[in-house]
Protein backbone atom coordinates (compact mmCIF):
# COMPACT_ATOMS: atom_id res chain seq x y z
CA UNK A 1 0.00 0.00 0.00
CA UNK A 2 1.10 3.54 -0.70
CA UNK A 3 1.92 5.75 2.01
CA UNK A 4 -0.45 8.31 3.20
CA UNK A 5 0.46 12.26 3.29
CA UNK A 6 -0.32 13.48 6.80
CA UNK A 7 -2.55 16.84 7.16
CA UNK A 8 -2.37 18.87 5.56
CA UNK A 9 -0.80 17.64 2.89
CA UNK A 10 -3.06 14.59 0.42
CA UNK A 11 -1.98 11.98 -0.98
CA UNK A 12 -4.23 10.94 -4.42
CA UNK A 13 -6.71 7.95 -3.47
CA UNK A 14 -5.58 4.42 -5.35
CA UNK A 15 -6.22 0.82 -5.25
CA UNK A 16 -3.62 -0.03 -3.27
CA UNK A 17 -5.62 1.81 -0.45
CA UNK A 18 -8.47 -1.17 -0.48
CA UNK A 19 -7.39 -3.27 2.23
CA UNK A 20 -6.84 -0.49 4.98
CA UNK A 21 -10.17 0.83 3.87
CA UNK A 22 -11.84 -2.39 4.09
CA UNK A 23 -10.55 -2.91 7.56
CA UNK A 24 -12.29 0.56 8.79
CA UNK A 25 -15.87 -0.33 6.47
CA UNK A 26 -15.18 -3.95 8.86
CA UNK A 27 -14.52 -2.62 12.40
CA UNK A 28 -17.08 -0.03 11.70
CA UNK A 29 -20.32 -1.46 9.65
CA UNK A 30 -21.43 1.28 8.08
CA UNK A 31 -24.60 2.29 6.75
CA UNK A 32 -24.44 5.26 4.97
CA UNK A 33 -24.51 3.55 1.55
CA UNK A 34 -21.09 5.71 0.32
CA UNK A 35 -18.61 4.07 2.87
CA UNK A 36 -17.69 0.97 0.94
CA UNK A 37 -14.16 0.96 -0.96
CA UNK A 38 -15.73 0.36 -4.49
CA UNK A 39 -17.69 3.45 -4.18
CA UNK A 40 -14.96 5.36 -2.99
CA UNK A 41 -12.82 3.86 -5.37
CA UNK A 42 -15.84 4.41 -8.07
CA UNK A 43 -15.82 7.75 -8.09
CA UNK A 44 -12.13 8.48 -6.77
CA UNK A 45 -11.33 10.28 -10.73
CA UNK A 46 -14.12 12.55 -10.77
CA UNK A 47 -13.91 13.57 -7.35
CA UNK A 48 -10.98 13.86 -7.41
CA UNK A 49 -10.66 11.70 -4.19
CA UNK A 50 -7.24 12.41 -1.78
CA UNK A 51 -6.77 11.30 1.70
CA UNK A 52 -4.80 12.53 4.74
CA UNK A 53 -3.66 11.33 8.23
CA UNK A 54 -4.32 13.28 10.91
CA UNK A 55 -4.52 12.71 14.55
CA UNK A 56 -4.53 8.64 14.28
CA UNK A 57 -7.04 9.05 11.82
CA UNK A 58 -7.76 8.85 7.84
CA UNK A 59 -9.46 11.77 6.29
CA UNK A 60 -10.93 11.49 3.03
CA UNK A 61 -11.01 14.46 0.91
CA UNK A 62 -13.89 15.13 -1.94
CA UNK A 63 -14.63 17.42 -4.70
CA UNK A 64 -18.12 17.33 -5.97
CA UNK A 65 -19.85 20.24 -7.94
CA UNK A 66 -17.06 22.25 -7.12
CA UNK A 67 -17.93 21.64 -3.71
CA UNK A 68 -15.43 20.81 -1.38
CA UNK A 69 -15.67 18.41 1.55
CA UNK A 70 -14.53 14.89 3.89
CA UNK A 71 -16.03 11.96 4.93
CA UNK A 72 -16.26 11.44 8.29
CA UNK A 73 -12.56 10.41 9.57
CA UNK A 74 -11.67 6.67 9.59
CA UNK A 75 -9.77 5.50 12.70
CA UNK A 76 -9.92 5.97 16.53
CA UNK A 77 -12.03 8.12 19.08
CA UNK A 78 -9.59 10.84 18.62
CA UNK A 79 -10.96 11.44 14.88
CA UNK A 80 -13.69 13.92 16.42
CA UNK A 81 -11.60 15.70 18.36
CA UNK A 82 -9.40 16.55 15.06
CA UNK A 83 -12.33 17.87 12.90
CA UNK A 84 -12.53 21.53 13.94
CA UNK A 85 -9.02 21.63 13.53
CA UNK A 86 -9.43 20.37 10.07
CA UNK A 87 -12.33 22.92 8.96
CA UNK A 88 -10.45 25.96 11.10
CA UNK A 89 -7.01 25.10 8.61
CA UNK A 90 -9.24 25.68 5.68
CA UNK A 91 -11.19 28.29 6.81
CA UNK A 92 -7.73 30.16 7.52
CA UNK A 93 -7.35 29.94 3.41
CA UNK A 94 -11.15 31.33 2.79
CA UNK A 95 -11.68 27.95 1.73
CA UNK A 96 -15.34 26.91 2.51
CA UNK A 97 -15.28 23.40 3.23
CA UNK A 98 -17.51 20.89 5.53
CA UNK A 99 -18.13 17.37 6.71
CA UNK A 100 -20.57 15.15 4.74
CA UNK A 101 -21.41 11.66 5.64
CA UNK A 102 -22.77 11.74 9.26
CA UNK A 103 -25.50 9.37 10.31
CA UNK A 104 -27.37 10.44 13.25
CA UNK A 105 -25.46 8.73 15.86
CA UNK A 106 -22.24 10.38 14.57
CA UNK A 107 -23.40 14.00 13.80
CA UNK A 108 -24.78 13.85 17.57
CA UNK A 109 -21.40 13.25 18.66
CA UNK A 110 -19.61 15.38 16.15
CA UNK A 111 -21.82 18.21 17.99
CA UNK A 112 -20.77 17.51 21.54
CA UNK A 113 -17.40 18.59 20.33
CA UNK A 114 -18.88 22.42 21.02
CA UNK A 115 -17.26 23.83 17.86
CA UNK A 116 -19.46 21.90 15.20
CA UNK A 117 -22.98 22.04 14.08
CA UNK A 118 -25.49 19.44 12.13
CA UNK A 119 -27.72 19.48 9.50
CA UNK A 120 -29.93 16.88 7.85
CA UNK A 121 -29.37 16.65 4.51
CA UNK A 122 -32.57 14.70 2.69
CA UNK A 123 -31.79 15.04 -0.66
CA UNK A 124 -29.04 12.59 0.06
CA UNK A 125 -30.58 9.66 2.77
CA UNK A 126 -30.30 5.97 1.66
CA UNK A 127 -33.68 4.15 0.26
CA UNK A 128 -33.00 0.98 2.42
CA UNK A 129 -35.57 -1.68 1.67
CA UNK A 130 -36.20 -5.24 2.91
CA UNK A 131 -35.12 -7.65 0.69
CA UNK A 132 -37.83 -10.14 1.67
CA UNK A 133 -39.72 -7.33 0.39
CA UNK A 134 -38.10 -6.94 -2.91
CA UNK A 135 -38.35 -10.74 -3.49
CA UNK A 136 -41.93 -11.33 -3.24
CA UNK A 137 -43.35 -7.78 -3.90
CA UNK A 138 -46.66 -9.26 -2.12
CA UNK A 139 -49.15 -7.15 -1.45
CA UNK A 140 -51.22 -4.18 -3.13
CA UNK A 141 -48.39 -2.05 -3.13
CA UNK A 142 -46.43 -3.48 -5.19
CA UNK A 143 -49.54 -4.47 -7.63
CA UNK A 144 -47.77 -2.05 -10.76
CA UNK A 145 -44.28 -4.17 -9.97
CA UNK A 146 -45.87 -7.41 -10.58
CA UNK A 147 -47.91 -6.50 -13.80
CA UNK A 148 -44.28 -5.21 -15.30
CA UNK A 149 -43.10 -8.26 -14.16
CA UNK A 150 -45.61 -10.69 -15.03
CA UNK A 151 -45.28 -8.84 -18.35
CA UNK A 152 -41.47 -9.03 -18.74
CA UNK A 153 -41.87 -13.08 -18.14
CA UNK A 154 -44.57 -13.51 -20.30
CA UNK A 155 -43.39 -12.03 -23.62
CA UNK A 156 -39.10 -12.87 -23.06
CA UNK A 157 -37.01 -16.11 -23.26
CA UNK A 158 -34.15 -14.89 -20.89
CA UNK A 159 -31.22 -15.42 -18.98
CA UNK A 160 -29.73 -14.16 -15.73
CA UNK A 161 -26.01 -14.66 -15.44
CA UNK A 162 -23.70 -13.84 -12.75
CA UNK A 163 -21.79 -11.65 -13.65
CA UNK A 164 -17.83 -13.64 -14.36
CA UNK A 165 -14.53 -11.80 -15.58
CA UNK A 166 -15.18 -12.63 -19.26
CA UNK A 167 -17.78 -10.84 -19.30
CA UNK A 168 -17.23 -7.89 -18.74
CA UNK A 169 -16.32 -6.03 -22.18
CA UNK A 170 -19.55 -6.96 -23.09
CA UNK A 171 -21.23 -5.17 -20.50
CA UNK A 172 -18.82 -2.35 -20.68
CA UNK A 173 -20.12 -2.34 -24.80
CA UNK A 174 -23.96 -2.24 -23.25
CA UNK A 175 -23.14 0.77 -20.79
CA UNK A 176 -21.87 2.44 -23.86
CA UNK A 177 -24.44 1.87 -26.20
CA UNK A 178 -27.16 2.84 -23.10
CA UNK A 179 -24.85 6.04 -22.55
CA UNK A 180 -25.58 7.32 -26.39
CA UNK A 181 -29.00 6.49 -25.95
CA UNK A 182 -29.40 9.61 -23.58
CA UNK A 183 -26.37 11.70 -24.66
CA UNK A 184 -24.38 11.14 -21.53
CA UNK A 185 -21.72 13.72 -22.86
CA UNK A 186 -24.30 16.50 -23.08
CA UNK A 187 -25.01 15.53 -19.46
CA UNK A 188 -22.68 16.37 -16.81
CA UNK A 189 -24.05 13.60 -14.08
CA UNK A 190 -24.91 10.91 -16.72
CA UNK A 191 -21.17 11.36 -18.13
CA UNK A 192 -19.84 11.19 -14.68
CA UNK A 193 -22.00 8.28 -13.57
CA UNK A 194 -20.58 6.36 -17.21
CA UNK A 195 -17.20 6.97 -16.39
CA UNK A 196 -17.91 5.77 -12.73
CA UNK A 197 -19.70 2.82 -13.97
CA UNK A 198 -16.37 2.03 -16.48
CA UNK A 199 -13.82 2.46 -13.70
CA UNK A 200 -16.05 -0.40 -11.21
CA UNK A 201 -16.31 -2.97 -14.70
CA UNK A 202 -12.19 -2.20 -15.44
CA UNK A 203 -11.45 -3.35 -11.70
CA UNK A 204 -14.39 -6.03 -11.12
CA UNK A 205 -11.89 -8.42 -10.24
CA UNK A 206 -9.72 -6.57 -7.81
CA UNK A 207 -12.80 -4.80 -6.17
CA UNK A 208 -15.62 -6.52 -3.23
CA UNK A 209 -18.15 -6.53 -5.97
CA UNK A 210 -20.48 -9.11 -7.64
CA UNK A 211 -23.53 -8.21 -9.68
CA UNK A 212 -25.68 -9.95 -12.83
CA UNK A 213 -27.03 -9.43 -16.05
CA UNK A 214 -30.03 -10.90 -18.22
CA UNK A 215 -29.57 -11.71 -21.56
CA UNK A 216 -32.25 -11.89 -24.15
CA UNK A 217 -31.57 -14.11 -27.31
CA UNK A 218 -27.71 -13.97 -26.20
CA UNK A 219 -27.48 -10.17 -26.05
CA UNK A 220 -26.99 -8.30 -22.65
CA UNK A 221 -30.19 -5.87 -21.92
CA UNK A 222 -29.30 -5.46 -18.94
CA UNK A 223 -27.19 -5.74 -15.41
CA UNK A 224 -26.82 -4.21 -12.00
CA UNK A 225 -24.01 -4.76 -9.27
CA UNK A 226 -23.49 -4.27 -6.18
CA UNK A 227 -21.43 -4.65 -2.74
CA UNK A 228 -21.48 -5.53 0.68
CA UNK A 229 -22.30 -2.28 3.04
CA UNK A 230 -22.18 -4.51 6.29
CA UNK A 231 -23.24 -7.89 7.31
CA UNK A 232 -26.73 -7.26 7.46
CA UNK A 233 -27.13 -5.08 4.22
CA UNK A 234 -26.01 -4.73 0.45
CA UNK A 235 -25.92 -1.32 -1.70
CA UNK A 236 -26.57 -1.83 -4.91
CA UNK A 237 -23.95 0.02 -7.25
CA UNK A 238 -25.37 0.29 -10.48
CA UNK A 239 -28.61 -1.01 -12.31
CA UNK A 240 -29.33 -0.30 -15.96
CA UNK A 241 -31.94 -2.19 -18.50
CA UNK A 242 -32.55 -1.27 -22.34
CA UNK A 243 -35.88 0.73 -21.57
CA UNK A 244 -37.82 -0.45 -24.64
CA UNK A 245 -38.37 -3.71 -23.01
CA UNK A 246 -41.36 -3.31 -20.35
CA UNK A 247 -40.69 -4.88 -17.35
CA UNK A 248 -36.78 -5.29 -17.37
CA UNK A 249 -36.14 -2.97 -14.39
CA UNK A 250 -38.25 -4.82 -12.42
CA UNK A 251 -36.92 -8.34 -13.70
CA UNK A 252 -32.89 -7.43 -12.85
CA UNK A 253 -33.83 -5.61 -9.54
CA UNK A 254 -36.13 -9.22 -8.81
CA UNK A 255 -33.95 -11.84 -9.79
CA UNK A 256 -31.02 -10.08 -8.62
CA UNK A 257 -32.23 -9.60 -4.93
CA UNK A 258 -33.59 -13.31 -5.02
CA UNK A 259 -30.72 -14.96 -6.47
CA UNK A 260 -27.52 -13.00 -4.80
CA UNK A 261 -28.67 -11.19 -2.64
CA UNK A 262 -30.73 -13.23 -0.63
CA UNK A 263 -28.63 -13.29 2.69
CA UNK A 264 -28.80 -10.05 3.36
CA UNK A 265 -31.66 -8.54 5.84
CA UNK A 266 -31.70 -4.69 3.77
CA UNK A 267 -31.08 -3.54 0.55
CA UNK A 268 -29.54 -0.18 0.39
CA UNK A 269 -30.03 1.34 -3.17
CA UNK A 270 -28.79 4.91 -2.23
CA UNK A 271 -30.20 8.54 -2.54
CA UNK A 272 -32.00 10.27 -4.88
CA UNK A 273 -29.71 13.25 -5.09
CA UNK A 274 -33.04 15.61 -4.83
CA UNK A 275 -34.20 14.39 -8.30
CA UNK A 276 -38.09 14.26 -8.09
CA UNK A 277 -38.15 11.61 -10.84
CA UNK A 278 -35.46 9.62 -9.04
CA UNK A 279 -37.04 10.19 -5.74
CA UNK A 280 -40.99 9.23 -6.99
CA UNK A 281 -38.87 5.62 -8.23
CA UNK A 282 -37.76 5.03 -5.06
CA UNK A 283 -40.61 5.78 -2.97
CA UNK A 284 -42.07 3.16 -5.67
CA UNK A 285 -40.75 0.39 -4.30
CA UNK A 286 -41.25 0.91 -0.44
CA UNK A 287 -38.65 0.95 1.43
CA UNK A 288 -38.42 0.37 4.85
CA UNK A 289 -36.81 3.37 6.26
CA UNK A 290 -34.39 5.71 5.16
CA UNK A 291 -30.63 5.92 6.49
CA UNK A 292 -30.44 9.97 7.51
CA UNK A 293 -27.15 12.26 6.66
CA UNK A 294 -26.12 15.01 7.84
CA UNK A 295 -23.79 17.81 6.50
CA UNK A 296 -21.25 18.94 9.40
CA UNK A 297 -19.38 22.77 9.64
CA UNK A 298 -18.38 24.61 12.22
CA UNK A 299 -20.67 26.98 14.31
CA UNK A 300 -20.79 30.58 13.17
Amino acid sequence: MDKIASFPEFTPLDISHRGLFEKYFLELQPKVSEFNFTELYAWHSIRDTKITIHNCSVFVHLNKNDKKYFYPPFGKSCSYKSMALVLEHFLKENKNVYFYGFDGNGALVAEETGKLTAVEDRDNADYVYSSKDLISLSGRKFDGKRNHLKNFYRNNDFEFVPVAQEMIPEIIEFQKLWCEARACNEDLSLKNENTAVVEVLNHFAELKVFGAVIKINGKIQAYTAASELNHETAVVLFEKGNPEIRGIYQAINKEFCEKMLSKYKWINREQDGGDEGLRKAKLSYNPDHLVAKYIVKLKA
